[in-house]
């Protein structure tokens, strides 16, 4: 009984914050937040949209498989590409759109460097097949764990979710995100340390025979190079982030807030990194996926079950609503960009797209493996954006990394399955594209 108490409590303040703000909002606050939204904001929306359940599950499974280097090169490439992100490319992306004036998607960035229509509807058409992605990972995830514990039921548990992240969405749409975040993005990184703590202090075994622990597998030089490239690269490749700097208050805002979000990311993926060697040292005979689920079971007393459950919901919630919402506005917003009810165009959207995406989740409940093709899905369009931010306005060289990168991945696909090393194909097919050049392109913004 305990454990939903804990829960009717959680999500009567998520659906209580949402609803609050939604009075008076405008149209800019549904869809961008009002564009006035400080450091703190956007550090919090980006820590909270980084990290969900299929974060936890993944980072500990690939620990579990591969000990400590199949996690610190994702570590060192996030480090490099995050603060690439944050002092080089946040600012640009918010004087663009202060410049340029109304961006709401990834693609409204595109098409003002290009002045290209074409470019923008190709952007934002890979960016909702990216995210509705991750829109499952987080709902298969989070649902499965739920279900695991006999907390709720695999269906029951997915539909509950689903329909509280859709709730507030609707209230309050880009601004509710943001909102929410804040608050979830603390109550995650609060209960995974005490969790975290919990699991090691029943732990037999010290930090240092933790790190020393043998994997199951020794990891490839190919697969590290991919994790690390998928670190660096994967944050120019989601449109949450273009959505964001939209958001802030101004460049430097956006600036400081993208660096900070690194250090509860780092601190986050380290928490998990022991979990995996915990539940290595402890079994060696697991299925990879369940190393999450095995480290919770075994190793954490069921006194802390409710808080598990919250910290469950809060990473669940707090990742699919940036997904749900950026499918919704993109889908909206490209195809009406000049509709004159925006905010009711993707408020219908918003609801198919939890609606299609509840019932594809009731089907496919994998989850290391598409985080895996969905990781490489984002550097597809992580090349070709980070020549558009450093003002590359060709059109055919644009179009054609994209379609390289998508190639890469269809190859890598075949020939290597769901490995980190299909990033190094994803990436060779980008790059390939970028020494197309068509003829007639000109600044369009001079």
């Amino acid at each position: 009984m305990a454990i939903y108490i804990f829960i009717g409590i959680y999500v009567m303040l998520i659906i209580g914050i949402s609803y609050f703000y939604s009075k008076n909002s405008s149209e800019e606050d549904y869809l961008i937040s009002g564009r006035d939204r400080n450091q703190w904001n956007i550090l919090a929306s980006k820590f909270a949209g980084a990290v969900g359940v299929s974060t936890f599950i993944t980072y500990t499974s690939y620990t579990y498989k591969f000990g400590p280097s199949g996690v610190l090169p994702l570590i060192l490439g996030a480090v490099v590409g995050y603060s690439v992100f944050a002092f080089w490319a946040a600012p640009k992306i918010k004087q663009f759109s202060t410049i340029g004036k109304q961006f709401y998607t990834q693609g409204d960035l595109v098409r003002f460097i290009t002045n290209n229509n074409n470019t923008r509807l190709l952007t934002n058409s890979m960016t909702i097949c990216i995210q509705f992605f991750w829109i499952l990972l987080s709902l298969v995830g989070g649902a499965k764990v739920i279900a695991y514990f006999d907390l709720l039921s695999y269906e029951t548990a997915l539909i509950f979710t689903a329909t509280i992240v859709l709730l507030y969405i609707l209230f309050s749409g880009f601004k509710a995100v943001i909102i929410t975040d804040v608050f979830q993005s603390i109550i995650i990184l609060i209960l995974l340390v005490i969790i975290v703590y919990k699991v090691l202090s029943n732990d037999h075994f010290s930090i240092p025979d933790l790190i020393a622990a043998q994997p199951l597998e020794a990891i490839q030089t190919k697969d590290i190079i991919g994790l690390m490239l998928y670190g660096g690269l994967s944050v120019f490749g989601l449109a949450d982030r273009y959505q964001l700097c939209y958001a802030a208050k101004d460049a430097n805002t956006a600036k400081r807030g993208m660096a900070l979000a690194l250090i509860p990311i780092v601190i986050v993926v380290l928490l998990l990194m022991f979990v995996g060697l915990s539940a290595l040292k402890q079994n060696n005979a697991l299925d990879v996926d369940n190393a999450f689920i095995y480290a919770m079971e075994n190793l954490l007393s069921p006194s802390f079950y409710p808080v598990l459950l919250v910290l469950f919901f809060a990473g669940l919630m707090s990742s699919a609503d940036t997904n749900i919402f950026a499918v919704a506005s993109h889908a909206s917003l490209s195809f009406a960009p000049d509709a004159p009810n925006k905010v009711q165009n993707t408020r219908w959207i918003t609801v198919l797209v939890v609606v299609l995406a509840t019932s594809i989740a009731f089907f496919w409940q994998s989850i290391v493996d598409i985080t895996i093709v969905g990781a490489a899905m984002r550097i597809t369009i992580a090349i070709p954006m980070i020549y558009i931010i450093s003002r590359g306005n060709n059109t055919g060289r644009f179009i054609a990394s994209t379609l390289g990168g998508v190639s890469g991945l269809a190859i890598g696909l075949i020939i290597f399955g769901a490995a980190p090393s299909i990033v190094l194909l994803v990436l060779l097919g980008s790059i390939l594209g970028l020494f197309y050049k068509s003829k007639n392109d000109t600044l369009f913004w001079g």
